[in-house]
């Protein structure tokens, strides 16, 4: 998933796609993160000419229609996790790549873990992409009906800014695409949730 996050803060105005993120903790200190990333055709082309592999970390597959499925998951402990993004932020501030961009992951008091989407950051560089006004409403035509759809998982998750499901365990966004483009006060500028670990 962390190239595949990456390419989410490089790519919102280029073309349309929908992904699904999801986060699940498990209760002997590990987590896995997975990721479905579904490319238009237009998208997937363009990329597929810069020589660059989409897909690199995970499975990919060419669809009939042109679309291109990549899906990438990662299970590891929860503390490797957690350094794991603290190098890509460290690597960021010495002028590198985060791959993790967008995304922080830490221990709170007791059996808890914070998890964070920054969305801001999302809608940050659709708005410094420097889009001629004359694409806006092509681009918010694409955009239409495709989005994020985000998931956190957990034994019980104890705060949320999300959308809580009946059992309790799962919290839940989902960012139309054209809310990254134009005004929504209903998209916060951060996914927030914590959750018990054991």
């Amino acid at each position: 998933m962390k190239k595949l996050l990456y390419l989410l803060l490089l790519v919102p105005l280029s073309a349309c796609f929908d992904a699904d993120l999801d986060f699940v903790v498990h209760d002997d200190e590990t987590a896995t993160m997975s990721a479905h990333m579904l490319l238009g055709p237009e998208m997937y082309g363009m990329i597929a000419q810069s020589g660059q592999d989409p897909c690199e970390e995970g499975v990919g597959t060419t669809n009939a229609d042109g679309t291109f499925s990549c899906r990438v998951e990662e299970t590891d402990t929860i503390d490797n996790l957690i350094a794991e993004i603290e190098n890509g932020q460290k690597n960021a501030a010495q002028g590198g790549v985060n791959p993790n961009q967008g995304v922080s992951l830490e221990r709170m008091e007791g059996p808890f873990v914070r998890l964070v989407f920054d969305l801001a950051e999302l809608k940050k560089v659709a708005a410094e992409s420097g889009a001629d006004p004359s694409m806006m409403g092509m681009l918010q035509q694409s955009f239409q009906g495709h989005r994020i759809h985000m998931t956190i998982t957990g034994k019980d998750i104890v705060e949320t800014n999300g959308q809580l499901s009946a059992d309790g365990r799962t919290a839940e966004i989902t960012i139309p695409l054209r809310a990254l483009i134009e005004p929504d006060a209903s998209l916060p500028d951060q996914f927030v949730t914590v959750v018990r670990t054991e």
